[in-house]
């Protein structure tokens, strides 16, 4: 079982020799990125270039591959990396999308996870989240403020944030917050995980190694979450259903998707 991260890092597929630097760092997840930190007279070499590495080396992190824009030329390309993504491969990572016919053709199997990063896909997110091949929802708050015209702060994206939460509830998958910028503010990265993750988001991006442990520190299940969930799920499974109190708290299905979700996140199995 492949754990979902909760400090993915960004990694430039066109700088393949920072993998190695990637994987050495604490960060429980990679994101083979082809969209934005690579220039447009680059893709086709890089997206080759990348071909060539996933069929000859082992990555021996979980990743993700951000694609570019489906509806784009470059998009429709990229799925050709699906043929050599291998082991520790956990799915794609969608930019810009704003409908869900845009993964129609994708194989049913496949893990999406959907970036959030236009007004439209705001709005359309309740058919976004319940499309079944997605696995994951993340907030891109730079594209996303740059449609809107506001900034990056915490307020001005609340109202994205909380729906991306919501919607990300209610069809049981996980959410990744937007990364924060300043590679060199420590402690605002460490506040704004905070308020990430006591909204309801599960992870969140990491552009910089040096990032990865704050986002550690504040998303990773401590175990008292750890024994708590196990503890939960045991007394559910073993009861008929419906509702049940566990040390005076009532457990019911919402509650074990939650404790199910902090086990997967602890890179344990839900179902052992």
């Amino acid at each position: 079982m492949i754990s979902f991260p909760v400090s993915p890092l960004f990694v430039p597929a066109n700088k393949l020799d920072w993998i190695e630097k990637a994987v050495t760092s604490e960060a429980d997840g990679l994101i083979l990125d082809l969209e934005d930190s690579v220039p447009i007279k680059e893709k086709n070499k890089t997206r080759g270039e990348l071909t060539n590495y996933l069929s000859s080396q082992k990555i021996t992190t979980p990743f993700f591959i951000r694609t570019n824009p489906l509806t784009s030329k470059e998009g429709k390309e990229d799925l050709s990396l699906l043929e050599v993504a291998g082991e520790n491969f956990i799915g794609l990572m969608v930019p810009k999308i704003e409908d869900p016919a845009e993964l129609m053709g994708l194989p049913e199997t496949l893990k999406v996870v959907i970036l959030v990063e236009t007004p439209a896909a705001i709005e359309n997110l309740a058919s976004l989240a319940a499309e079944k091949r997605v696995y994951g929802i993340a907030l891109g708050g730079a594209d996303l403020s740059a449609e809107l015209g506001s900034d990056m702060s915490w307020d001005s994206l609340l109202y994205s944030r909380s729906k991306i939460v919501t919607h990300a509830s209610i069809n049981g998958v996980f959410s990744i917050d937007s990364p924060f910028m300043d590679i060199n503010d420590l402690d605002q990265l460490n506040e704004e995980s905070r308020k990430a993750k006591s909204l309801g988001f599960n992870s969140k991006f990491a552009i910089h190694p040096n990032q990865v442990e704050t986002i550690n520190r504040n998303f990773l299940p401590s175990e008292e979450e750890i024994e708590e969930a196990k503890k939960t799920l045991k007394a559910f499974a073993n009861s008929d259903g419906g509702a049940i109190a566990v040390d005076g708290k009532m457990v019911d299905e919402p509650v074990v998707k939650l404790m199910k979700k902090k086990l997967i996140l602890a890179g344990l199995d839900p179902d052992n």
